[in-house]
């Protein structure tokens, strides 16, 4: 066990001069099938030391859904501690695109963790990659997206309305786990941004028809008395 563990460690201090290592890559692949986990652990460390990082990216170029977000994933770690190729790689890859919807979800938070991170605004590319998003044309990327910019600090009210609607469609899906991240990402939307929540209501009371009005006017009936009469007032006068 301990001669196999100095051979890891050998294996990722030579990874920097070998120009082949095509044969150690196939050891390593080998020991990650083993049953011991003291022997796949080590396996996989040192194979994402030696990983060459032209084979990931021709990995996230796979037609295969589940292996362009995990090589997604490991580009990222690779390169994670420089920010400008984070950033080289967020860009790339908005305009590039994905088949894998689990692979735009984790760009999506790669992309909010640096705007988080360097306290960057709503006019940054990692933004606006982030906005284009609630116009995917699958579900899951969409709410990812509208959680995102809920969560994101440099956000105003005047900009969550986008998040919202989207929101507001999926709470009248006929698909249950939709409903349930629409209600659970708006009602963080009602805790934060109230003012947000309100004029959604006062645009869908102005511009819906009949039938979405009487629903809503229900829905609105078991919380008017839970808001602040500043809020209840605005609600009141889009009724009337």
């Amino acid at each position: 066990m301990m001669l196999r563990r100095m051979i890891y460690l050998s294996i990722k201090e030579m990874s920097t001069v070998a120009n082949d290592v095509i044969i150690v890559t196939s050891s390593l692949t080998r020991d990650m099938t083993e049953k011991e986990d003291s022997h796949r652990g080590p396996a996989m460390r040192a194979l994402c030391k030696i990983t060459d990082v032209n084979e990931v990216q021709e990995a996230v170029n796979n037609d295969n859904i589940m292996v362009q977000y995990h090589a997604l994933g490991l580009l990222y770690q690779i390169r994670r501690t420089d920010k400008y190729a984070i950033r080289k790689l967020i860009v790339k890859f908005s305009k590039a695109g994905f088949r894998s919807p689990y692979a735009y979800c984790f760009l999506i938070r790669i992309a909010s963790n640096l705007i988080n991170e360097e306290g960057e605004g709503t006019d940054s590319p990692m933004y606006d990659f982030i906005d284009s998003c609630l116009r995917h044309k699958n579900e899951m990327v969409i709410c990812e997206a509208a959680s995102t910019i809920v969560s994101l600090k440099c956000v105003t009210p005047k900009e969550l309305s986008s998040a919202v609607n989207v929101l507001q469609l999926f709470i009248s899906s006929s698909k249950p786990v939709l409903r349930y991240a629409a209600v659970r990402t708006r009602n963080k939307v009602a805790i934060q941004y109230p003012a947000a929540v309100t004029a959604s209501i006062t645009t869908l009371l102005k511009t819906g028809n009949e039938a979405d009005v009487d629903r809503l006017m229900k829905q609105i009936s078991s919380f008017l008395s839970e808001i602040s009469d500043q809020f209840r007032t605005v609600v009141v006068d889009a009724i009337n």
